[in-house]
């Protein structure tokens, strides 16, 4: 097995070089980076476990771009554009060898030299359990961040991309789903691409933000309640696949799955109506989908209208909207 400064110099050390060098990087107790004058620090962390927040049979590849990339999502629900990320990565036995390593580093690789953004740091350790934590730094110019708790009455909501292409993805695990639709929706899962180019277009346009992690409906009940709003949804508004539109078989129960799922990485956006073509341009920009999904209104309830009337209702004590991180 490789002893731990062997794997950093073989495995991480190439990834110091990716985009801008620090100042101080992989080797020293710590890493240094260069501020730029008039940006604020936006950092951001995320840990990842075998078994808990991915299949134990998950590529290498595909472990290590989802732990980079759920984090410079979250970077891009602020606004953020990403400048660095650190990792501590602790290793079975079963899976510190070199060929799992070198896969992994190749995920890695992949998605930092994407975003031009080097590895600065981080710890290895042996435990029974693959868990891995990354820490990712940006900047964003000086008090323009995105915040969930931004929001204003009679903003408009939208979402970027489709929904709940991430549930399904965890569902084609168990074979639920034929052969392309499973390859996309697992593709989806495994690795999501972080919206960053148009949560950067947006600053100075969006009221607030969040990203999709633990179901649209969850994450949407954070906005509201960070912004003490409540929430208007036009059902026939919210953007699905055909893979998820064919899941549908007109039920209640399946029908909220798409929205409870979890694992999307798209971004969830609050904005004032009259910034709505620039918005529109911001979205052709950096190619990016985006759909008006309803509006954001007084009180503390998320109403979910269907065929021009209320379908559904949850209140800030509803629990059972999306993933529990502690259930």
């Amino acid at each position: 097995m490789p002893a731990e400064f062997d794997l950093i110099e073989r495995y991480f050390q190439p990834l110091s070089h990716i985009g801008t060098t620090p100042l101080v990087g992989i080797g020293d107790d710590g890493a240094v980076l260069a501020s730029e004058p008039g940006q604020d620090w936006v950092v951001v962390t995320d840990t990842l476990i075998e078994g808990v927040h991915f299949p134990v049979d998950t590529r290498p590849e595909a472990i290590a771009w989802k732990a980079l990339a759920v984090n410079l999502s979250d970077l891009a629900a602020m606004g953020a554009t990403p400048v660095a990320f650190s990792l501590a990565l602790t290793l079975p036995d079963n899976k510190n060898h070199q060929a799992w390593l070198a896969r992994f580093a190749l995920g890695l690789t992949r998605l930092a030299r994407r975003f031009q953004i080097p590895l600065i740091g981080g710890d290895t350790t042996r435990h029974h359990t693959l868990v891995l934590t990354v820490t990712a730094h940006g900047q964003v110019p000086a008090g323009q961040a995105l915040r969930r708790s931004g929001a204003a009455i009679d903003d408009l909501l939208a979402v970027t991309g489709v929904i709940g292409d991430g549930g399904l993805g965890l569902a084609s695990k168990s074979g639920q789903l034929p052969g392309r639709r499973a390859m996309s929706a697992e593709l989806k899962l495994n690795r999501p691409m972080p919206r960053v180019s148009f949560g950067s277009r947006i600053l100075g346009l969006a009221s607030a933000a969040i990203d999709v992690s633990d179901g649209f409906l969850a994450d949407l009940m954070h906005l509201t309640q960070a912004s003490r709003l409540g929430a208007e949804i036009q059902c026939e508004s919210l953007p699905f696949s055909k893979a998820v539109k064919a899941r549908f078989d007109g039920t209640d129960i399946d029908w909220l799955t798409p929205l409870t799922a979890g694992d999307d990485y798209e971004l969830i956006v609050a904005f004032p109506a009259q910034k709505l073509a620039a918005m529109q341009q911001a979205s052709v920009a950096t190619q990016t989908p985006f759909q008006v999904i309803g509006k954001l209104v007084a009180g503390e309830q998320v109403v979910l209208n269907k065929d021009e009337k209320e379908w559904k209702r949850f209140g800030p004590t509803d629990v059972s909207a999306g993933y529990q991180h502690f259930h």
